[in-house]
Formats: structure tokens, sequence, C-alpha cells
């Protein structure tokens, strides 16, 4: 029997993350939705599907907290969201287009910053896919990257800040921790414990 050989996923390091996050013009109002998308998946771990599925009343910014309803497995969850990524849903929020049934919308109109002209539906994850790969590119970052990689990015800085994986599997919505325990293996954390009590030979 072939054993499948199961490859670690691709992350973005701390310094990458930074440049990718720097790319989106907050002059316009795509690159003000596009930096919150960034900033959800980056800094809170969110699925590109869970992202394209928010509601308004799903985010609350005021008490900071954001409610995942029925993601993967139709588990809701409750997350505290960051100060930097809620001053970026903040943003969105005061230029979004007004009564969209999702948080996240398209935005249509020929000249940026003319509201109103600007219509909304429902944001995909194509759309999210295709911005964020051209945002990749004009970051300078050589690595294939999707929108899981930015959640797999949290989980993984998650566990270098010495997070517990208990937490990272509730926050994530896991419902299996062997699935969380693979960000321990990226971040290295039992090798770096292990390597610097390990006792050394010495002549």
């Amino acid at each position: 029997m072939i054993r499948r050989i199961k490859k670690l996923p691709v992350v973005l390091e701390p310094e990458e993350v930074e440049r990718l996050l720097s790319i989106p013009d907050k002059r316009y109002i795509s690159g003000i939705r596009n930096k919150a998308v960034l900033s959800l998946m980056v800094n809170m771990g969110l699925r590109v599907s869970e992202v394209c599925n928010l509601k308004p009343g799903n985010v609350n910014l005021t008490k900071r907290k954001l409610r995942i309803v029925q993601g993967k497995g139709r588990v809701d969850r409750d997350l505290i969201i960051g100060l930097n990524t809620a001053e970026a849903l903040r943003a969105w929020k005061e230029v979004k287009p007004k009564n969209t049934a999702y948080f996240f919308s398209t935005i249509r109109n020929r000249k940026e910053g003319i509201f109103a002209t600007t219509k909304g539906s429902k944001l995909s994850a194509r759309n999210i896919s295709l911005t964020l790969k051209g945002y990749v590119r004009r970051a300078g970052i050589g690595k294939n990257v999707s929108p899981h990689t930015l959640r797999h990015t949290f989980a993984t800085n998650f566990i270098r800040q010495n997070g517990n994986v208990m937490n990272l599997m509730r926050i994530l919505g896991h419902a299996d921790i062997s699935t969380t325990q693979i960000y321990v293996t990226l971040a290295n954390k039992d090798i770096e414990t292990a390597m610097d009590n390990f006792i050394e030979f010495k002549r």
C-alpha cells in the first residue's frame, strides 16, 4: 500500500505579510475593502467562504466581536477582532455600499469615489483569490499563495506567539485536534524547545 506524503502548507513570514498588507491602495474604495478582507484572513484565520458569507449583523465593531454563522461543519463561533483589523473593518464600513445583504460587496462604478453609482452584491471567493494573487506579485512574494495560505499563516503565527493548540482549534473552527496540530510543526515550537533543552556532548 502506497502511503501519501503529506506536504506542509505554505505560510508567509512576518515581513512578507507586512509587504502584502501595504499593497491595497486606500485611496480607492476597493483598496479599503481589500485591506479589510486580507486582515480578516491573516489576523483572524477566517476561511475565504466565511469572509464572503459575513453579514453586517455578524460584525460588531463597538464590542470588537465577530460571529461566524454556520462555518465549515455548520458550527457557529464567536471571535474577538484585533485592534488593527477592527480599524480596517471600520474604514470599509464607512464607505461600503449601504443596505447590502453581505458585509463585503462588489463595487460597480465607472469612477472610484462616486458613491451615487456604487452598487454592491456578494463578493465572491474567486474575486478575492484573483485580487490576492495580483497583490502577491506586486509585493514580490515568490510563493504560491491562495486565500487559505493566509489562514495557515495566522495559525502558525498564533502558535509561534505561545498560542494554545486547543484555543487555536476553536478559533479556526476545526472539529478534530489533529487538523490543528499541523501548525505546531509549522511553527517549530516543539522542535525549538527540544533543541534548546538538548544536552550536547563536549570533549
